[in-house]
Order: C-alpha cells, then sequence, then structure tokens
C-alpha cells in the first residue's frame, strides 16, 4: 500500500511542477493566460479536449453503470464525439473568426449582452454543483484503492490534496499549462486503463468467455425502452441533444479550441478528441461489464479501484491511480481555467467596467480558488444522495447546458431570434433546470415532482424541456422587434478571410477523415 500511495504523491508532486513550469510566463495578459498565445495544434487540442471530457466520472461511476447497463454505457461518449465532429463544422469556424476569448462572448455578438450574462451564471451553477462532486468521486477512487475508510474528514483531506496539486497549475500556469499537462496525462490515462482492461479480460477467459459470463444483452448500445439504466427513449433524442448542447457550447471543452492556431488546427483537434473518445470502450465500458462478472459483490462505484488492487502488482496499481488522477486533474484544471476566464472577462468588467487585464484575471483566480474551497466542504454530502456517480454527473451537466444549448443551436440557423427571446430563454431554463437537477436528486426534495416526471428517466425528460424553451426562444422574438443587422454580422463570412491553416493532401484533410469517423460510428451502431 504504501509503495502505490509513493507513487502517487511521487506523480502528483511531477504534475503539479510541471504544470508550474509550463504556465509560468502565463498571466501577461489575457490572450497568454486564456488562449495559451493561440498557438495550440491540433494534437494538442485532441488529446486536452479528450482528458477534460473524460474526467474520472466514467472510470469510477462510468465502470459500475457499465456492470449493469453494459455497451450502451459509452453511449455518451459515442454521441459526445459525433456531436465535437458536428460542432467542428457548423460552430468552429465561427469562434474563430469572431476573435472571442470565451464562449459567452458569442452570445453577446448574436444576441446581447444579459444573454452573456445569463450564460456565465449557468455556467457558475453546473461548476459550484460539480466541483464537490468531483471531488467526492476522485476521493472515493483513493480511499477505497488504499483501504482507507471512507467518511467526511477522509474525504475532505483527499479533496484537499487534490486542490493543492492541480488547483496550483491551473489557477497560476492558465490555460497553456492546463493543455500541456492534459496531453502528458492522456498517456499515462490510456495506459493505465489499457492494463486493467488486459489483466481483466484474461482473467475472465478473452472475449469468448466474456460474452458468455455476461449475457448477449450486455453487449447492445441500444437497449429496450424499459431498461432503467439505458433505454433508447433516453439515448435517442435525449442523450443526443446534451452531447448535441455539450459540444456546440461548453465553455471548459471549447475554449481549448479558441486558442488554436488556425481554423484546421481547431477543427482536427476536436475530431481526434472524437476518435480518442471511442478508446472509452476498452477504458471503462468493458472493464465495467468485466468486473460485475468477477466482483458482483462490490459496490458500483468501488468496482474499478477494486479491481486495479486484485489485477495488479504493488507499484503498476499506484501508476494505474495516478491515471485516474489524471482524468480527474485534466477535467477539473479546465473547469477551473474556464471558471476564471468567464469571471475575469464576462462577470467582472460589469461591476468594474475600467478594470485592468491584470485585475480582471486575479478576481478570477480568486473566485475559481473560492469554488475549490467549497468543493472541498460539500464533497462528503454526495455520499448521500441515492443515484450513481456517473448518472449524476450526466444529470447536472446535462440540465444546466440545456437552456444555453438552445440559444446557440436555434440562433445559428434562424435569424430572426433576436436577444429579448435568449434572455427569456435562458432565464427560464435556468431556474426549471436547478428545480428539477435539485429535486430529482436529493431524496428530501423529490415530493417536488409530479409522479409522471419523478418516474422519467431524466433524459427522456429532456426533449419535452427542448421544446419548450425553443417555444420560448421564438415566440418572445417573435413578439419583440428583430434583431439588428450587426447581431447577424457574426454569422455572416467576414470581408478578411481567416487563418485557414495550411492546405495539404486530401488525405490529411479534415473533412476526409470526418467521413472515417463517420463511418467508424455508423459500423459500431449497426454491429451491437
Amino acid at each position: 500500500m504504501y509503495i502505490d500511495l509513493t507513487v502517487v504523491v511521487v506523480y502528483l508532486v511531477i504534475v503539479t511542477l510541471f504544470g508550474l513550469w509550463v504556465g509560468r510566463n502565463s498571466g501577461k495578459d489575457k490572450a497568454s493566460y486564456f488562449l495559451g498565445g493561440k498557438s495550440f495544434g491540433w494534437v494538442l487540442i485532441g488529446f486536452s479536449l479528450f482528458a477534460t471530457n473524460i474526467s474520472i466520472g466514467p472510470f469510477v461511476g462510468g465502470t459500475g453503470l457499465a456492470g449493469k447497463a453494459g455497451l450502451a454505457q459509452i453511449n455518451p461518449e459515442l454521441l459526445g464525439g459525433l456531436m465535437l465532429t458536428v460542432s467542428a463544422l457548423i460552430f468552429i469556424p465561427l469562434f474563430i473568426r469572431s476573435n472571442i476569448y470565451t464562449i459567452p462572448q458569442f452570445l453577446e455578438l448574436r444576441f446581447n449582452s444579459a444573454s452573456k450574462l445569463l450564460f456565465g451564471g449557468l455556467f457558475a451553477c453546473q461548476f459550484v454543483f460539480s466541483m464537490p462532486l468531483a471531488m467526492y468521486t476522485g476521493s472515493i477512487a483513493i480511499l477505497e484503492l488504499f483501504q482507507f475508510s471512507v467518511n467526511p474528514e477522509n474525504i475532505r483531506i483527499v479533496s484537499l490534496l487534490i486542490v493543492l496539486t492541480v488547483g496550483s497549475y491551473s489557477v497560476f500556469g492558465g490555460l497553456k499549462a492546463v493543455v500541456v499537462t492534459d496531453f502528458v496525462q492522456v498517456l499515462i490515462m490510456v495506459v493505465g486503463g489499457l492494463a486493467v482492461f488486459g489483466v481483466g479480460l484474461y482473467k475472465i477467459g478473452g472475449f469468448s468467455g466474456l460474452y458468455e459470463a455476461a449475457g448477449a444483452d450486455q453487449f447492445e448500445l441500444l437497449r429496450p425502452s424499459d431498461d432503467p439504466y439505458f433505454p433508447w427513449t433516453a439515448v435517442i433524442p435525449g442523450q443526443m441533444l446534451h452531447s448535441a448542447f455539450f459540444a456546440f457550447c461548453s465553455i471548459q471543452i471549447l475554449q481549448r479550441a479558441l486558442g488554436a492556431k488556425d481554423v484546421n488546427a481547431a477543427q482536427s483537434g476536436l475530431l481526434l478528441g472524437g476518435f480518442l473518445k471511442i478508446l472509452g470502450i476498452f477504458l471503462f465500458t468493458l472493464p465495467g461489464i468485466i468486473g460485475a462478472q468477477l466482483f458482483p459483490e462490490v459496490a458500483p462505484d468501488s468496482l474499478y479501484a477494486t479491481m486495479i488492487r486484485e489485477f495488479l502488482p504493488v507499484g503498476i496499481s499506484g501508476l494505474v491511480l495516478a491515471g485516474m488522477l489524471a482524468a480527474l486533474m485534466s477535467s477539473q484544471d479546465s473547469g477551473i481555467n474556464a471558471m476564471s476566464a468567464v469571471v475575469a472577462l464576462d462577470v467582472w468588467p460589469v461591476f468594474r467596467k475600467q478594470a485592468s487585464e491584470r485585475e480582471a484575471i486575479m478576481v478570477g483566480k480568486l473566485f475559481a480558488g473560492g469554488t475549490l474551497i467549497w468543493g472541498i466542504l460539500a464533497a462528503p454530502y454526495f455520499a448521500e444522495f441515492p443515484e450513481g456517480i456517473y448518472n449524476m454527473i450526466l444529470k447536472i451537466a446535462g440540465y444546466m447546458i440545456l437552456p444555453t444549448g438552445v440559444c446557440y443551436l436555434v440562433g445559428r440557423f434562424v435569424k430572426r431570434v433576436n436577444g429579448a427571446g435568449a434572455v427569456a430563454t435562458l432565464a427560464v431554463g435556468l431556474v426549471l433546470n436547478i428545480y428539477y437537477v435539485a429535486s430529482s436528486t436529493i431524496p428530501s426534495l423529490r415530493w417536488l415532482l409530479p409522479d409522471w416526471v419523478a418516474n422519467l428517466h431524466f433524459y427522456e425528460l429532456y426533449p419535452f424541456l427542448v421544446v419548450l424553451l425553443v417555444a420560448i426562444l421564438v415566440g418572445v422574438s417573435l413578439l419583440t422587434a428583430p434583431p439588428p443587422p450587426e447581431k447577424l454580422a457574426c454569422l455572416q463570412t467576414p470581408p478578411k478571410p481567416v487563418d485557414l491553416g495550411p492546405a495539404g493532401p486530401w488525405y490529411r484533410r479534415f473533412h476526409f477523415w470526418w467521413v472515417v469517423y463517420i463511418v467508424a460510428i455508423v459500423g459500431l451502431y449497426l454491429a451491437f
């Protein structure tokens, strides 16, 4: 145990120091701190995006859910990757040529400053909800592996350790530190995850042994409508809509795309992220199915830590846990940087119109630090919720981004919608979604929901709320004046072309590899 613990501590120290060194010159201005000087190539963007999007939730909660739902557990990753590539086609060129520093700033260009502020508020709510959950998830993984007692005190101690590492380099090093450390941490994450999968597959007797032990129904991507975990009625269209909105306007995901050196680098980076998300089948879905057969008595959220402890020798297990922590750190460092950017560039100037860049950056850092402290204090309370970790992550992320996604998608293609409609949609959506997430997650508030709503899978309810918010956006817009021409300029091709990047041969171009990716995704759904 002490050898594994030493490996983990050494890893955390090395990554923290490396991140601080990489970002040592960041913070001089907003371009260097929040966008890494707009110097990122497609490989860095793709790896960082994958690391940010995966997080530790799929390893801990996703693996446990895969033991129950089988291959269907990978639907959020597959559909998420698909929608990232769609975002690369229809939104990334707009974002790059608009020369924005944060994703909410596009709402200001298309609608008004109030919608930008409301988006920032929605993101703040999601971040406040998800920070303690991320701390709790990481703490559970560490405590379970080292067989420490899982209690509020130990959860807060481990959460403090996470904050002292990932918090330091992400707050002080800016986006460059985040993206470069993500690249390194993806390598650790993938090697560790594949090691667990390989040993588990060997122990269960190969693919044939796994198929025989688990049964054919565990290898269906689209499960029956009465399935309690991933019914196809929830995956299509609920999960697909969530994935689309997340890919179109997620601040922490798309921030690294804004730091791309040209449009081609941003688009190709998102496409690489989509390809990498297919690896989730081998990193946590199949290991979850294997673990459920080998350790049926283990609690779902403890399954991955149990496999690490039982499958791998001392020292190697510590390295694999370091890979899990890499997933946690890669997600949280991006969230911290994104939150700092939104507060510094979108919120603080409203209260201090003459604030300097240096002052705004400092305020963003302080706000992010306060959120980290809140995460430490609130993390233990998530142990009392009956839902699995992974479902909670999906619900919170999905509903907090829903109204913003509606505004981005409709605003992108319907020129008649205006700022008044966007503000109404964001405001109503914020209230409805906080009400639903809180009342459906906290047992003592369950009575606030009608029975028919409480009994729906949260993704089955999703399309109904999308239709409601679209109706509000379009209805309010039609009842008010149309948007002025300057609010539609961001949708049009600028007179001065943006840097698309060097044109290579056909086999190296984005559109060729996008077709290859689409064929791979369609093939998976046809096969399973």
